[in-house]
């Protein structure tokens, strides 16, 4: 299928989306004093705040974003000043204009009590174990909800905050901690001298055991203090790889990570002070194959790129993600070595890929669009990662370093857009990149190759066909393996065909393309599976290898079952996942007895892949097999176990999922593995029952999200209907997503217009986003001919993909921001 057909998905832009650009200024804030007393039971804030401006133009009037706060007095310069609080816009009337280049103090006195951008939590009757705590979250827009501002990436200023708690609570906000006031009440002075847009602003408060490594501060939940470790002890050394890597000093005077509840995302690169889900803190079981990792280098990296140099608008915003996302693999590269490195590249253009796929392509920078939310998505993140991979691959290790120095040091503190990185590569390079640009970045899509490969005596032909609809221009790596060695052939692809015929001394025992991934593609191999099975057998890369057993999915022979096998069992633990998904697709008999031998494997992420594998023969037999995995060394392992035996519909382990969801373990993946498997059993009123309690309150909430998402099972059930209505206004966003697609899974065309009111309505816009990729769907499915069995296997593996990147909106496991 072409991926960038009708068929892949639906167009990015929503109904309702426009040309965004950035802001036009009156003015602008070089500095911004706040003091701030949050009231946790009331879950208000009371402010005061003093901005020093300066007049971009002349001016009668300054507006302000401000959304829903309640402005006591305001004044400009000590004097009171008459001011109008109408929408989303709080505009001060100047008794005198100001001039071009004049500098003035707006001062404001408020109260709020934010629906967004600063949140409370509390315990409740639901959740009684829960500790007070306040944070604030302000990407995209929504620094504005809580204090008064120019509520856009292109302003920046420095900023002093002090933060007023009850007694024995800890406040952390941007910059150094100047002084603790301790009386009745706490109050801790912040000072941030580098210039950070409002949406970088962050206040947290609550009762925290703060661990001091060195100048890095991690603050966590008393009774979790002893995980932290896990979390962050490799914060230091990610701190001096990026400072050598990219010549250039961390830029702030400290660097805190705080852990709270009820996180919107997986981390929040706050200037100096990152927010992070509590959920990235672990056990050891947990750390057998769970790594806080990439959260933490995610977020620290974008303290160069997205706090030091921030994108001039939300359309470049893959400058700050894009730039974050590699960072991760590069510091994969530098502490795990190339094979993990290839492999997460692999990974990272997987989950573009599929996005790709399923849903929608786009431009990298993209201005049209419903909310600057809608930007980010795996084109921003991993497919702005992989461009990065690219352009290192194109114009070398050490001028891409040379170039990122030279880009950091000449924006620092300030704003940049795309086209300021190309001209410093350019700059540094002496390479001509705006075909490159044009083509990876403000161009949708990606080359979709189809090699086919055969030899003539002593010349070997490569015909290589672009199916995407128009052609990308590259050069392309093809190496060629004999019996005496290998040697790598540079093509030069433009057309929609190319024909290479290349003259060589011998047979060619096999042959991989791009072999390093230097070009991120979709390709299709014709080989003969000698070919294929060699090159898993024999690749240098684990790129050439995961390759070839993806390849070796559509042949069955003995050789080929064989030759996976043994790369489950021996091969790195990527290979042997791709591996055994290889024979999970194969499903012949011999495959099958293939995998039950390979669940002895050692690595539990190439076991995971087994047991998974496993599960979609759906056979009755393999629940014996799998049982003893349901209590692995892995927690994931365990969860896979338990979402295969469901799988198999053998009515006897209903009983063992249910006990098994009832259990407590790392982010629940245990319990959300065993939700998974009952969804298997639609006409089991019982589990309906069950899983319905599951969707409440007081449940975890990934236990609920589980619940709620499994309930499109059972929509012929009157209850659950009702349930998965009343979720679609629950108070934790994620539930409310799942109910969206539960609906869209069951493809349950009453719900439109309860869909099409949470479009309209919710309060959070990723919400919004989804119910109306939900409705289209829903939509999509009902015109298609239910009597034409091959079509709907295909829809429902287009629709399973496409809701699956719904859910996986905030990169899954990871949740980056």
């Amino acid at each position: 299928m072409d991926p960038h057909g009708e068929e892949a998905g639906k167009k990015f832009e929503l109904a309702g989306s426009k040309a965004h650009y950035a802001p036009s200024l009156v003015f602008t804030i070089n500095h911004m004093k706040l003091e701030a007393e949050p009231d946790l039971k009331a879950r208000t804030v009371s402010c005061s705040q003093q901005l020093e401006i300066t007049a971009v133009q002349d001016a009668g009037e300054l507006a302000l974003d401000a959304v829903d706060l309640d402005v006591k007095s305001a004044a400009v310069n000590g004097k009171k000043t008459p001011f109008r609080a109408v929408s989303d816009k709080l505009t001060l009337k100047l008794a005198k204009p100001l001039k071009e280049g004049d500098r003035a103090q707006v001062s404001i006195s408020y109260s709020a009590k934010p629906r967004k951008g600063m949140y409370f939590v509390s315990p409740d009757k639901h959740y009684p174990d829960k500790k007070p705590e306040v944070w604030t979250q302000g990407e995209t827009v929504e620094a504005s909800h809580w204090f008064p501002c120019i509520d856009h990436p292109l302003v920046k200023f420095s900023s002093e905050i002090t933060v007023i708690v009850p007694e024995g609570y800890t406040a952390i906000s941007n910059g150094r901690l100047v002084r603790t006031e301790k009386g009745r009440k706490w109050k801790y002075h912040w000072s941030e001298s580098n210039p950070h847009p409002a949406y970088l602003t962050s206040i947290v408060a609550g009762r925290y055991t703060e661990i001091n490594e060195g100048g890095l501060y991690y603050y966590v939940p008393p009774e979790m203090a002893h995980d932290a470790k896990r979390s962050f002890d490799r914060t230091g050394d990610m701190v001096k790889f990026f400072e050598e890597y990219l010549g250039t000093k961390y830029p702030y005077e400290k660097y805190s990570q705080v852990c709270v509840q009820d996180f919107v995302y997986g981390g929040m690169e706050n200037s100096s002070c990152t927010t992070l889900t509590l959920d990235t803190l672990h056990d050891k079981k947990a750390h057998v194959d769970y790594t806080s990792d990439y959260l933490v280098a995610h977020e620290l990296a974008h303290q160069w790129f997205g706090d030091l140099v921030t994108c001039r608008d939300w359309q470049h915003i893959w400058l700050n993600e894009g730039f974050a996302t590699y960072c991760e693999s590069l510091y994969w590269e530098a502490s795990r070595g190339t094979d993990e490195f290839h492999y997460y590249v692999m990974q990272t253009a997987d989950d573009y890929l599929e996005e790709a796929a399923s849903r929608y392509v786009r431009p990298i920078v993209a201005k049209v669009y419903k909310h600057p939310d809608d930007l980010f998505d795996r084109h921003s993140y991993e497919k702005g990662g992989c461009v990065l991979h690219m352009l290192r691959s194109h114009v070398g290790d050490a001028y891409f370093r040379r170039a990122l120095k030279t880009y950091l040091h000449r924006f620092a503190n300030s704003t940049a857009e795309t086209d300021d990185l190309r001209k410093v590569f350019e700059l540094e390079t002496g390479k001509s990149l705006q075909q490159f640009f044009d083509q990876w970045v403000y161009r949708e899509g990606h080359p979709d190759l189809k090699v086919e490969f055969s030899q003539a005596g002593k010349t070997a032909k490569i015909k290589i066909e672009q199916a995407q609809a128009e052609p990308f221009s590259f050069a392309l790596e093809v190496k060629m393996a004999f019996a005496r060695g290998a040697k790598t052939y540079t093509l030069d692809i433009s057309g929609k065909e190319s024909a290479f015929q290349i003259p060589v001394e011998g047979d060619v025992e096999w042959f991989s393309v791009d072999p390093e991934f230097k070009i991120l593609k979709t390709v299709s191999v014709k080989a003969p599976k000698e070919m294929l099975t060699r090159q898993l057998q024999r690749g240098a890369t684990v790129i050439e290898r995961v390759e070839a057993a993806r390849a070796l999915k559509d042949h069955s022979a003995d050789l080929v079952v064989g030759a996976l096998q043994k790369a489950v069992m021996a091969d790195f633990w990527g290979v042997g996942a791709e591996a055994a998904r290889a024979l999970g697709s194969i499903r012949t008999e011999s495959a099958y007895r293939a995998l039950e031998k390979c669940l002895k494997v050692r690595h539990p992420k190439a076991r995971r892949a087994v047991v998974k594998a496993l599960g979609d023969f759906r056979r009755k037999e393999t629940v014996a097999m799998l049982k003893p995995y349901m209590h692995d060394e892995s927690y994931f392992v365990e969860s896979e176990a338990a979402t295969a035996i469901g799988r198999t519909k053998d009515g006897n382990v209903v009983p063992v999922l249910k006990k098994t969801a009832g259990t407590t373990s790392f982010q629940n993946v245990v319990a959300q593995g065993a939700i998974a498997g009952l969804k298997e059993f639609p006409d089991d009123k019982d589990i309906a029952s069950f899983l319905l309690e599951k969707s409440n309150h007081g449940n975890h909430h990934r236990i609920r999200e589980a619940a709620t998402f499994a309930l499109a099972k059972f929509v012929d059930n009157h209850a659950v209907v009702d349930q998965l209505k009343a979720l679609l206004a629950d108070s934790w966003f994620r539930v409310r997503i799942n109910a969206c697609r539960a609906f869209a899974d069951a493809e349950y065309i009453k719900a439109v217009p309860e869909l099409a009111r949470v479009a309209e309505a919710d309060l959070d816009h990723r919400v919004r986003r989804v119910a109306e990729e939900c409705i289209m769907v829903i939509k999509d499915a009902a015109k298609k001919p239910k009597e034409v069995a091959q079509m709907r296997d295909e829809l429902d593996r287009m629709k399973a993909k496409n809701l699956e990147m719904m859910q996986r909106m905030d990169r899954l496991e990871r949740g980056l921001r």
